[in-house]
């Protein structure tokens, strides 16, 4: 009788082992095609586990982007060999956080970023593969402004080795993309001012004017690189007008305006950016949210860039919650920014979001 008893409980303990192991699997899978995507990797999609916690003690900067560059560059080129084209979320951040690396002398594929850079900004490769052959280049870049204005702002412009100061740029020159896209920008300003945001950024957890005030001021940074057109700069600043800014990306990006256009207070924004910040030492997407990756990236990015100095404790503190809450695969696990993702980790978020936290992260002094 007890021989019988042991066997019925192994039988019913591999039976549910079995079960779990499935429902397991369901789940990763599910997970990871919430953008319509998988990462090669399957590790990558972890249950969250943190490094420090894993390694039992902080890790320093270089530590953290050390960790989060193979995972940009292997979900990054996953996203390119499986969608075939540029996405404003996507290959724009791997390109400006990977380039950032690459300045500060980190280890990652030059020759592979250098064939996705050129890849990412012929216009063909905004759309689908099926589109690519009567791709229209006029209407493409007025859909893709986001785009544009990430791929701008995130690929480092050559610099003349005398003047540190941008060549001038001819037909044939690579980097011609620049004034391609800096005229498609100034061409589809909107009569108000502003510029329309893109894609799937209208369906953002936020009210679509602060969505489009955002996109507004990151084109007028974009403009302001490639030393385009200043005509109607005062019109777009006047759309910005914000009484009650619901995320902390309008904060970082007026911040980052701020210091280049002297009738904004960059000292009030720096200082309302601060008051933002969480107990934990992150910064929310949304201020009223808990602190994640993509927001407390954008804020370090953005105070780092203001006054490192005068901001140093701030800085410090959110460079401390990256550091501690980065996951063993690399990256950070990041709500979704849509209404319809109910504040979980996707696939977009979480690469979006690590990507800004390596920008933060190399632009701090830590």
């Amino acid at each position: 009788m007890m021989r019988k008893r042991v066997a019925a409980l192994v039988r019913l303990s591999a039976v549910l082992f079995v079960s779990l192991i499935s429902s397991s699997h369901t789940t990763v899978a599910a997970e990871s095609d919430v953008d319509g995507y998988e990462l090669k990797n399957p590790e990558s999609e972890n249950d969250g586990s943190k490094t420090e916690a894993a390694s039992g003690g902080k890790r320093s900067v270089k530590e953290t982007v050390e960790q989060a560059i193979p995972y940009l560059e292997r979900a990054g080129e996953a996203w390119i060999e499986k969608r075939q084209c540029v996405s404003c979320h996507q290959v724009p951040f791997m390109l400006w956080s990977l380039s950032a690396a690459n300045d500060q002398g980190y280890a990652i594929n030059r020759d592979r970023l250098k064939k996705w850079t050129a890849w990412s900004t012929e216009v063909r490769n905004f759309v689908k593969p099926a589109q690519k052959s009567d791709v229209d280049v006029a209407s493409t870049m007025a859909s893709q402004i986001d785009t544009l204005n990430a791929l701008l702002l995130g690929i480092p412009a050559p610099l003349h080795a005398e003047t540190d100061e941008p060549p001038a740029q001819t037909a044939s020159d690579t980097t011609a993309w620049r004034q391609v896209f800096a005229e498609a920008l100034v061409k589809n300003q909107q009569n108000q001012g502003e510029w329309k945001p893109c894609g799937q950024l209208p369906a953002q957890k936020r009210p679509l004017t602060e969505t489009t005030q955002v996109t507004t001021a990151w084109t007028l940074l974009a403009l302001s690189s490639t030393q385009s057109t200043a005509a109607e700069q005062q019109k777009a600043l006047a759309t910005l007008q914000n009484t009650n800014p619901s995320s902390t990306e309008w904060w970082a990006v007026n911040l980052l305006l701020a210091d280049k256009h002297k009738k904004m207070d960059a000292e009030a924004l720096s200082d309302s950016l601060i008051e933002k910040q969480q107990p934990d030492g992150g910064w929310g997407w949304l201020t009223s949210d808990s602190s994640d990756a993509m927001a407390t990236g954008m804020a370090i990015y953005a105070l780092s860039r203001h006054d490192p100095e005068r901001n140093k404790a701030a800085i410090s503190r959110a460079v401390n919650f990256l550091t501690g809450t980065q996951s063993s695969d690399g990256s950070w696990k990041v709500p979704g920014t849509k209404k319809t993702t109910r504040n979980k980790p996707t696939p977009t978020s979480n690469y979006w979001g690590t990507a800004w936290a390596v920008i933060g992260l190399l632009e701090s002094a830590f």
